[in-house]
């Protein structure tokens, strides 16, 4: 491997040698203010520590990162935008600040962290940095000291940026020599140049601390206006080149003192009004005002003039340029007069274009360029649709001869489609085309055939002539659209279809033919690759069949090629495949390995034997020792399949929809700068946060912040970003994560934007990687920490609140549990106690029920007889009036003794006993109550109570019915019971 690279290294410096000299028209892209810019006048130009280019407009200041533009205005009386529209110059200090510099408002100092302006305005004080409001120029020396250069002399600004020294022209010798200074340089001997409005320069020696005058140029300069706007370029410590209105390029040796002065009218530069110097390379570029850029070869001495071309939309923008700058990427920045900002990618002008120019009869025509082919004679032939055969001229580049249909030359337009281009074996030119099949032109172009499709011959199966060549043995094989293969006999100047066993209809679409290293002849088909092997004299049509049942893509074949290692590759729909002979093993190469775009059109190899891809809008180079693959996006050609050639010189020429794209592929070289990447806005809600907002959550610039902390429920948040690589950013990539939450990367292609929304309380980092247009990562990226407060429920003293509540709740709910479980159970025991006493009250009930019948029965006992002995008693009373005295004396003693029968106190004892028991001690609480009453007045008490009337009670108690009417009122009086109120029922209610 190690000897096939220098065997690589070696054959390069051999074949490419003489390609250098080769001259590419220079192309730029474009900046305008339909992009974004502010203005379109640009006059100063920066790019920050970060990689970010500025632009300083009439109409404020702008921030460009690869795709959009952030614009900072005028803002009167603020501090979030510059102190004046009109930005003269633009310089980034040591610190990090960026100092704006204003035609008529001072100058400005911009904070990136806080994204805040700080103005500082002109005065004669001590107070003021600088003593005018007019700057010219910004620059830092080595001791970063900032050196402002204004209208009337240069303020010095001390490093703390507190104080500053000013110089103005004076009578004083130690002063400068003019009151304008428009630039400022240092070399490397402390020497600070300044370019005044006089005709000599101004020079500080910072050892000395004095000033003196240089003589530059040998010009008079004598008008004001020749030594204004001077421009000052120290190239490589030893020269110092001057410009300024008038007085064209003066170079100026710091060594010896000499001085030589370049000039328009004697071959030099293309206007003697330099605006801007800007060393590339060994070489100057030079912004004029109003001659565009040249570019002058310090070495050769040689001025080279680039200027815009109407019909040239890669040209630049303005012959009008005022300013230049180089950022770290080797990219050249031109700021226009009236037309923005144009840009100079070294990495991407390899490529050139042969097309149509309307002021140029000779051109090629404005139509689609469908074959290129170099006959014998070196002549370049070029075939386009609808537009004809052309030839270019000898030592021309965009002027062609163009041929009619009998190939005679003309300078009409000519209406034909010329798909192909070849020699027979005699020289005979052979041209194919769409409908008119082909056409012969003789060696001396006097004559020419045309061989069409016949009904009475089978020669031309077909007029659609997609491609040709005649292989080694002079054989010339044509390939049709929609007839197959063809072969052409140069002797006969015939026509024969071959009779080949063709595995479907697809396979007579062809689009292109090879012949290999064996002599076999490949053809591509919509219906994969069949071939003639030669050696074995064999068609094979069924070669892919295999790949072709898995992805169907690849029958679609658009172009062969066999490699030094006897590798056939295939231009397909689905990628490149790669053939080995040998062992019949394939191998495909799709967009997953860095192919940029399908379907492939051409193969084409470079001399050091890579192969150069072609796609419809991308040109690209795999490499045969590691098939690592490089493109380059093509934005302003379409090209076309079998319509790519090598020239003698190493270059290849792609046809396409607008014109020839030439190229020298040894310039095709992976961009190996690694993109840094930022975090260039946070969005909340959709609403971007800037840090001088008082509502934002930013304190600063987002790219500048390292933890952002929100609320639970600011839950949309969005993340943009971007990596720096100004070549072909479009085609830069993007991979971002959030760690905490997604497990992986995302890869999103191009994309610059991550959206999050609802994410839980926590720590989160947000991570973002980038790679450059030809897939080389910065995987180190760049990263933001994301914290979400949670609620206050989330907080721990909550949480604490939240565990003693619960064990309070627990506690509370056993104790309920606990207290549900005695209550429950002193229920069940109230519930058997209630039963037991319902079943004693039963009992008792059942008790008092019989003693209530045993009172009541004694009752009536006692008053059945009382009852019968008053009857008795009676009788004899009445029977006495009829006796005498001693039968009378006899019933009276009768009477007595039934009286005493009738007041037995055994019964009323009995009774007494019995009562109290059936009403719960009746008489004991009653007399408790009321002790006046006496034991009648109790004992008829007792015999209300069980509702006795008068008469029963008076027999009772053998008194008269008038005795109980007396107890009864003696009762009411002593108990106190009002005249309206029952006693019978204030006694059954006690």
């Amino acid at each position: 491997m190690k000897e096939l690279k220098t065997y690589y290294l070696l054959l390069s410096l051999l074949i490419y040698i003489p390609t250098y000299a080769q001259n590419y028209n220079k192309q730029f892209d474009h900046l305008k203010v339909e992009d974004g810019l502010s203005d379109a006048t640009v006059g100063s130009i920066l790019q920050d520590d970060k990689g970010f280019m500025w632009f300083g407009t009439f109409k404020g200041l702008n921030r460009y990162d690869g795709y959009q533009i952030n614009r900072y205005v005028y803002d009167m009386g603020g501090n979030k935008g510059p102190n004046d529209n009109m930005i003269s110059s633009l310089i980034q200090d040591s610190d990090g600040y960026i100092w704006v510099g204003y035609f008529n408002n001072g100058i400005s100092r911009f904070n990136p962290k806080l994204e805040v302006f700080e103005h500082f305005t002109g005065g004669n004080t001590k107070d003021h940095l600088i003593q005018t409001g007019s700057i010219n120029c910004l620059f830092e020396d080595k001791e970063q000291k900032l050196w402002i250069g204004t209208e009337k002399g240069v303020a010095v600004v001390q490093k703390d940026r507190k104080s500053s020294i000013k110089y103005v022209l004076s009578d004083h010798k130690n002063s400068i020599n003019g009151e304008q200074v428009y630039d400022i340089v240092e070399d490397k001997w402390n020497r600070i140049w300044l370019a005044t409005n006089n005709r000599k320069l101004s020079v500080y020696n910072k050892n000395t601390l004095q000033f003196s005058e240089v003589e530059y140029t040998d010009l008079p300069l004598d008008d004001l206006e020749d030594n204004e706007k001077k421009n000052l370029c120290i190239y490589n410590d030893t020269l110092l080149y001057v410009c300024s209105n008038s007085g064209g390029l003066a170079e100026y040796n710091l060594l010896s003192g000499k001085y030589t002065t370049y000039v328009e009218e004697e071959n030099g530069p293309s206007s003697n009004n330099i605006r801007d110097i800007l060393q590339v390379g060994n070489k100057l570029w030079l912004a004029n005002d109003g001659g565009g850029l040249d570019i002058f070869d310090v070495t050769t001495k040689q001025f080279e003039n680039i200027s815009n071309s109407k019909v040239d939309h890669q040209s630049l923008s303005s012959n009008v340029i005022w300013s230049l700058y180089k950022d770290n990427q080797e990219n050249v920045w031109l700021g226009c007069y009236l037309q923005g900002v144009d840009k100079y990618d070294p990495r991407k002008n390899f490529f050139s274009t042969i097309g149509n120019d309307p002021c140029n009869t000779t051109s090629l025509p404005n139509k689609p360029v469908l074959s290129i082919y170099t006959d014998s004679k070196k002549q370049l032939w070029i075939g386009t649709d609808w537009g004809g055969l052309h030839r270019q001229k000898k030592n021309t580049n965009n002027q062609f001869d163009h041929f009619n249909i009998d190939g005679t030359i003309t300078d009409d337009m000519v209406y034909d489609v010329v798909k192909c281009i070849t020699e027979d074996k005699y020289g005979n030119l052979l041209v194919g085309t769409y409908s008119e099949g082909l056409r012969i032109y003789q060696n001396d172009r006097r004559t020419y055939k045309q061989i069409k499709r016949s009904i009475k011959s089978d020669g031309l199966p077909s007029n659609h002539i997609w491609a040709m060549i005649t292989d080694k043995f002079g054989m010339t094989w044509m390939a049709t659209l929609g007839g197959g293969v063809v072969h052409y006999d140069a002797d006969t100047q015939t026509c024969k279809a071959l009779d080949i066993n063709y595995q479907n209809l697809s396979q007579h679409h062809i689009y292109h033919v090879y012949e290999d290293s064996q002599s076999n002849i490949w053809f591509s088909t919509d219906g994969g690759v069949i071939y003639y092997n030669r050696s074995e004299n064999k068609w094979h049509t069924d070669l892919l069949s295999t790949l072709i049942k898995d992805n169907h893509n690849i029958s679609y074949v658009k172009s062969v090629y066999e490699d030094k290692l006897k590798q056939i590759w295939l231009a397909t729909a689905s990628g490149l495949v790669k053939y080995m002979p040998e062992s019949n093993q394939f191998t495909l190469i799709d967009e997953d390995d860095g192919i940029p775009q399908l379907p492939l059109y051409n193969i084409i190899p470079d001399n050091l034997g890579n192969l150069i891809l072609i796609g419809k809008n991308y040109i690209s180079k795999l490499s045969l020792s590691d098939e690592k693959i490089v493109s380059f996006h093509i934005p302003n050609n379409s090209f076309n399949y079998n319509s790519a050639a090598k020239n003698d010189r190493g270059e290849i020429m792609v046809g396409g929809t607008e014109g020839i794209t030439i190229f020298n592929p040894i310039l095709l070289e992976e961009n190996k700068h690694l993109p840094p990447v930022y975090i260039t806005g946070f969005d909340l809600f959709n609403i971007p946060q800037l840090p001088h907002d008082s509502t934002s959550v930013l304190k600063k610039s987002v790219s500048e912040t390292e933890e952002i902390v929100l609320d639970y429920d600011q839950s949309v948040i969005n993340f943009d970003y971007c990596g720096l690589n100004f070549t072909e950013t479009d085609r830069n990539q993007y991979a971002y994560m959030l760690e905490g939450f997604d497990s992986k990367w995302n890869f999103v292609n191009n994309r610059r934007r991550a959206t999050y929304t609802n994410l839980d309380p926590g720590k989160y980092t947000f991570k973002v990687m980038a790679s450059n247009n030809h897939g080389k990562w910065n995987k180190e990226g760049t990263s933001i920490d994301v914290i979400i407060n949670g609620p206050y429920w989330y907080s721990n003293w909550f949480r604490a609140a939240v565990l003693l509540l619960f064990i309070l709740m627990f506690y509370v709910l056993h104790r309920i549990r606990m207290m549900n479980v005695k209550k429950k159970f002193a229920l069940e025991r109230i519930q058997a106690d209630r039963e037991q006493i319902m079943i004693q009250n039963d009992t008792l009930e059942k008790e008092l029920d019989q003693t209530k019948s045993e009172l009541t029965n004694i009752t009536i006992s006692h008053l059945h007889k009382n009852q019968s002995l008053q009857q008795i008693k009676s009788k004899l009373e009445k029977m006495s009036v009829t006796f005498g005295s001693t039968e009378k004396r006899k019933i009276k003693n009768l009477v007595r003794e039934i009286d005493k029968e009738s007041e037995n106190h055994t019964y009323w004892d009995e009774f007494e006993h019995e009562f109290n028991k059936s009403h719960n001690n009746f008489l004991e609480r009653f007399k408790h109550e009321y002790p006046d009453l006496s034991k009648r007045e109790l004992r008829i008490c007792a015999y209300l109570r069980m509702d006795l009337d008068n008469q029963e009670i008076a027999t009772l108690m053998n008194i008269s019915i008038r005795t109980v009417e007396t107890s009864r009122y003696r009762i009411r009086k002593k108990i106190g019971l009002e005249q309206r109120k029952s006693l019978s029922k204030m006694i059954n209610r006690y």
